[in-house]
């Protein structure tokens, strides 16, 4: 269901409500039939903890009675905490510890699972100095349910038939803009150097001047667990200006005028190409953008 949310505008645009509620629907009686089914099972296990332990000790007694066996005080005291005893174990820490084997072997089934999974073949992303940045794709074909040709030149989806190679760095910014919990312009710098006039530029080509001046510590201000919260449109331009910043070849940019204003796109298509073509040409003589 949070997948759902998350992506519902993408559900929405090409009318797949009918699919994801059956999906959801069948998923959910699922979920209904294992939860009553444990439900029932400790139900039964709550009701033994209070009433086997009572049962026993009187079926106990009136058996011994029934063959005439003489029962002291003293017996009676040891039998029913002997029966108290055993009534925990049984009840109580029996149970729990088969649950808790339970639930480790699904996560080392899938922990296996995970680990038995083919290995993705890397991508030659080297460059050396007479190389020319491009992406060559030859006879290309691959897919999941349906194909997706960012995932591809990241190497993220393997080729069915084919084969493709990038020439030089690339930067990708998801169609999900992603932060993590730190500064604003530790997101940007990502790892890199501070270098004041660049970031400058940066900042002002992903139209973030006048949100960094509504900020309290303006870029030193911590987003995340704890943090200033951001919009999704401030995220998605702070992913943006992080890839802008690196010393990338190749951009890959997936959708990322989404989630922003009509103005802001204006600004960040105009602005942001300029500086990308700048940064470009800064990283290597012979660039080339296509």
């Amino acid at each position: 269901m949070s997948e759902v949310i998350t992506g519902i505008k993408t559900i929405k645009m090409n009318v797949w409500e009918k699919s994801f509620i059956d999906l959801i629907t069948r998923l959910r009686r699922k979920e209904i039939f294992k939860i009553r089914k444990s439900s029932y099972l400790r139900g039964m296990n709550l009701a033994s903890f209070f009433a086997v332990s009572k049962i026993m000790i009187f079926v106990t007694f009136i058996t011994n009675e029934l063959l005439d066996n003489r029962i002291t005080a003293s017996q009676v005291f040891v039998v029913v905490t002997l029966f108290e005893a055993l009534r925990f174990s049984s009840t109580l820490y029996l149970p729990m510890a088969i649950e808790k084997v339970s639930e480790a072997l699904i996560s080392i089934r899938r922990i296996k699972n995970y680990l038995s999974l083919d290995e993705i073949p890397q991508l030659n992303t080297q460059l050396s100095s007479d190389d020319e940045m491009m992406v060559d794709m030859q006879d290309f074909t691959a897919f999941w349910d349906e194909s997706s040709l960012l995932r591809a030149l990241l190497g993220e989806l393997p080729p069915s038939q084919g084969k493709i190679s990038v020439h030089g760095r690339i930067a990708y910014v998801s169609q999900q803009p992603w932060l993590f919990p730190g500064t604003v312009r530790s997101n940007i710098l990502f790892g890199k150097r501070y270098e004041e006039d660049r970031y400058e530029e940066v900042i002002k080509a992903c139209a973030l001047e006048e949100d960094l001046q509504n900020l309290k510590e303006r870029d030193l201000t911590v987003t995340g667990d704890g943090g200033t919260p951001l919009s999704e449109g401030q995220k998605a331009r702070v992913s943006l200006a992080r890839a802008v910043y690196q010393d990338a070849d190749i951009y890959l940019l997936d959708d990322p005028l989404s989630t922003v204003d009509a103005g802001v796109s204006r600004h960040l298509f105009e602005h942001g190409s300029f500086l990308a073509i700048a940064l470009l040409e800064e990283n290597s003589s012979d660039a080339s953008l296509s």
